[in-house]
């Protein structure tokens, strides 16, 4: 099945949802902690941004899409659960919608976004005249069921993939080994600069982007801080290195174990002891320390040397690189037996 191979027409969202509701404004002060999730205007995990107890004034919603006012303009998360939704979303209810038609919708509304910015966010008017795209039926009606085959295929095909990848980390991880919990180790301050040579990265400005492959690491906080794919080449280019945000979201940090580009807005670690696995459990110790830094507080060369990050540490105080390393392994290979579990216990493999 092929997106091509069907006839499309724009319809109104109006004439495809049955209802289309914003949700109410609820400050921050005023959330109390529980286990409803609190839809908003994040580009991540849903658009969840916290978790709360809903009030009197609050507005739910059930299985539906939340699509971004504000914020994250213009982003769209299908929402199978019932959840609270703030003044920066909206919530598009289908009739008799299922998954894989949600699944199928909010990724046509999305594709919308590019017409939304900061400046211009999605009021009441502009969202009564939003249009999507969508593939017809000979009646020139959405053609739903294609929509839900059509995410039904490319589901399965993506978790085959998702499937053989896991098989092959867990023959290449071998077996868990018995290891100290974190509690009982010794920790210790370890300066950046005494395990790591730190290196700047190198800008390429959109005017000299060329499309390519080639992942360019800038200053973002979701997909390993990757903020495009590049034909382009320059200085910056490592593999196995840790990436440190300067700008941006200050102080979060990614290993690349891959070929990668990295923006002047990060810096680079290339330790001095190599392990495959332990630069993923230092990186996750140096986002500990971002809170210390802000935009008006950035984490350039100078301030990065002199980082201390707290890391398990043998008798002598070296930093322990071999617990590190099968900690890691201990910890992906529980991640993808459980990954595994699921879809067996689901049906789905």
């Amino acid at each position: 099945m092929k997106l091509t191979d069907r006839k499309w027409r724009a319809f109104n969202v109006t004439d495809i949802f049955d209802h289309i509701q914003r949700g109410k404004r609820l400050k921050n002060a005023d959330h109390i902690p529980g286990n409803w999730p609190y839809v908003s205007s994040s580009g991540l995990n849903n658009g969840v941004a916290d978790w709360i107890q809903p009030t009197d004034n609050s507005r739910v919603f059930g299985e539906s899409i939340s699509l971004a006012n504000s914020g994250s303009v213009g982003t769209a998360f299908y929402e199978p659960f019932e959840y609270v939704a703030s003044d920066h979303v909206t919530s598009f209810h289908l009739e008799n919608g299922s998954k894989l038609v949600y699944l199928f919708m909010a990724t046509c509304l999305e594709e919308q976004k590019h017409n939304f910015g900061f400046n211009r966010e999605i009021n009441e008017d502009r969202l009564k005249r939003l249009r999507l795209m969508l593939p017809i039926d000979d009646n020139g009606q959405p053609d739903y069921d294609f929509m839900s085959d059509y995410v039904d295929q490319q589901k399965k095909q993506l978790q085959a993939k998702y499937v053989s990848y896991a098989q092959k980390q867990l023959q290449t991880l071998g077996t868990p080994k018995p290891l100290k919990t974190l509690s009982e180790l010794n920790w210790g301050y370890v300066y950046i600069n005494d395990i790591a040579t730190v290196k700047s990265g190198k800008d390429i400005y959109a005017r000299e982007r060329v499309s390519g492959d080639l992942p360019y690491v800038t200053s973002g906080t979701s997909n390993n801080g990757i903020g495009y794919f590049v034909g382009n080449d320059n200085k910056s280019k490592a593999d196995h290195v840790i990436s440190v945000n300067r700008n941006g979201a200050v102080g979060e940090a990614f290993y690349h174990p891959y070929t990668a580009l990295f923006g002047n807005d990060c810096r680079t670690l290339v330790l001095n002891e190599q392990y495959e696995y332990a630069p993923f459990f230092i990186a996750a110790m140096l986002r500990k320390q971002k809170d210390a830094f802000s935009y008006s507080r950035k984490l350039g060369t100078a301030r990065l040397k002199v980082l201390r990050v707290m890391l398990p540490v043998e008798s002598d105080g070296k930093p322990d690189y071999d617990y590190m390393e099968q900690y890691v392994k201990n910890k992906m290979i529980s991640k993808y037996d459980k990954y595994l579990q699921y879809l067996r216990l689901t049906g789905e493999s």
